[in-house]
C-alpha cells in the first residue's frame, strides 16, 4: 500500500502530513553531513519518518506554538495566525516558518532509526522500568525504575530538533504557558 504523503503549501490544506518533503529532507540532511545515514532507508522509510516527524512535532508543542491555527479545518498545527518572531514582525498568515520543516526533518531523522515516543515498560505493579540487567551465570538482577512513575510517558530529549524550534515557541514561566 502506498503512503499518503502531502506536504502543507500554507493553505492550511485538510490532508497535509509533512512540513518537508524528500527533496527538502535530503537537502537539509546534506548540508549538515548527515545525508548518507538518511539514504541508508528508503524512500517509503524515510517519508513515514517525514509523517513521524511532523505528528511528532505537533504533538509536542502545538499548545506552545506562537499564535493561531490559520484555520479550523487544517490537519497541521501550521499555518498560524498572529505570529510575530522576535523582532516583533508579524510572520504572513499563509508562511510557514524554515525552522519549522528543519524541526520535523530533525525528528524524522530519529524516527528513522528508532521510536520517537518508545512504549514504556512496566513491572507488575505498574513501576515503570528505566533499564533492566540480567547475569544468568550467579544469578544477577539489576532493575533501575522511573521515580516519576506518575508520568507513564517517557519521552526522548532531542535537543537538534528542540533548538531549531524554539522561536516559534510561547515562552514558559513558572511551568505556564504565557502568550506574547
Amino acid at each position: 500500500m502506498a503512503i499518503i504523503f502531502i506536504k502543507e503549501d500554507g493553505t492550511g490544506l485538510v490532508d497535509a502530513n509533512v512540513y518537508a518533503d524528500l527533496a527538502d529532507a535530503d537537502q537539509y540532511l546534506e548540508n549538515s553531513d548527515r545525508k548518507t545515514a538518511w539514504r541508508a532507508f528508503s524512500s517509503k522509510e524515510r517519508q513515514a519518518a517525514l509523517i513521524q516527524g511532523a505528528d511528532y512535532l505537533d504533538q509536542t508543542y502545538r499548545r506552545r506554538y506562537k499564535g493561531d491555527r490559520f484555520s479550523s479545518t487544517q490537519r497541521l498545527e501550521w499555518p498560524r495566525n498572529n505570529v510575530r518572531d522576535e523582532l516583533n514582525v508579524l510572520v504572513p498568515a499563509d508562511e510557514i516558518p524554515e525552522e519549522i520543516g528543519s524541526s520535523s526533518i530533525e525528528y524524522a531523522f530519529e524516527a528513522a532509526a528508532s521510536p520517537l515516543a518508545p512504549t514504556p515498560q512496566f513491572d507488575e505493579s505498574g513501576n515503570q522500568i528505566i533499564s533492566q540487567f540480567e547475569k544468568v551465570d550467579v544469578l544477577e538482577t539489576r532493575v533501575e525504575y522511573n521515580p516519576n512513575t506518575v508520568s507513564p510517558r517517557s519521552f526522548k530529549p532531542f535537543p537538534r530538533a528542540e533548538l531549531v524550534i524554539r522561536r516559534w515557541l510561547r515562552r514558559l514561566v513558572g511551568g505556564l504557558t504565557v502568550r506574547i
